[in-house]
């Protein structure tokens, strides 16, 4: 009775929250104000399994309460481990089989992580010509002249001896290049995944290029 009651009070909070979102989008700005439909509160709530903090929770009870024993310490026990067992019993292995049966409202959210790449290349490369263009104006020197190129997706990058005033004025428009991907990080169909990625690979650039004394 008291697993039948919690998956009951699972599933109200589940619907509760999204229609309580859909209504107040009316007034006020949301997250997403997208209908999720009613497939996707009804798996979230089927979700909510019992487990190791349900346990911890009631093995925390303590065993005495002053000089006597604490009242129902065993039957609450009892029932915690009965809920635990019956959803992950029955809810765990039921859920693989309700997501496959129902049908989920396609959102488009995130666009193929192969366009992603190249839609943030071309963003980095138009944010670090424009910065350089801005910043650095008439500053032609061997660095930058390739860098154009790796930017126009002509060459690699590779290395080669600079000067600590080029350096440093490269390690400035890396940082552009951060910002810019700070930027399409607000995008939701980009995968936050793939700007880590790219984020990655600007330290390693930044790191490759330090003078040799600060390795």
């Amino acid at each position: 009775m008291v697993t039948a009651v919690l998956i009951v009070i699972r599933l109200m909070a589940s619907y509760g929250a999204v229609y309580i979102t859909m209504f107040m989008k009316r007034f006020i700005s949301v997250a997403d104000d997208r209908n999720p439909g009613k497939a996707t509160p009804f798996i979230v709530g089927w979700a909510g399994m019992r487990g190791v903090v349900s346990l911890a929770a009631a093995l925390s009870i303590p065993a005495m309460a002053g000089s006597e024993p604490f009242p129902h310490r065993d039957l609450i026990l009892f029932i915690t481990f009965v809920v635990i067992l019956l959803t992950l019993v029955v809810q765990g292995l039921s859920l693989p089989l309700l997501i496959k049966s129902v049908k989920f409202p396609d959102f488009n959210d995130h666009m193929p992580n192969e366009l992603a790449r190249i839609k943030i290349k071309k963003a980095l490369a138009q944010a670090s010509l424009k910065f350089k263009k801005e910043k650095f104006v008439g500053d032609e020197n061997f660095l930058f002249q390739k860098l154009e190129e790796v930017w126009n997706f002509e060459l690699e990058s590779e290395n080669f001896e600079i000067s600590d005033e080029t350096r440093q004025r490269y390690f400035e428009i890396l940082e552009e290049q951060r910002k810019a991907l700070c930027e399409l990080n607000k995008d939701p169909k980009i995968d936050e995944e793939v700007i880590r990625t790219f984020l990655y690979h600007i330290d390693l650039e930044e790191q490759r290029w330090q003078p040799h004394s600060e390795h």
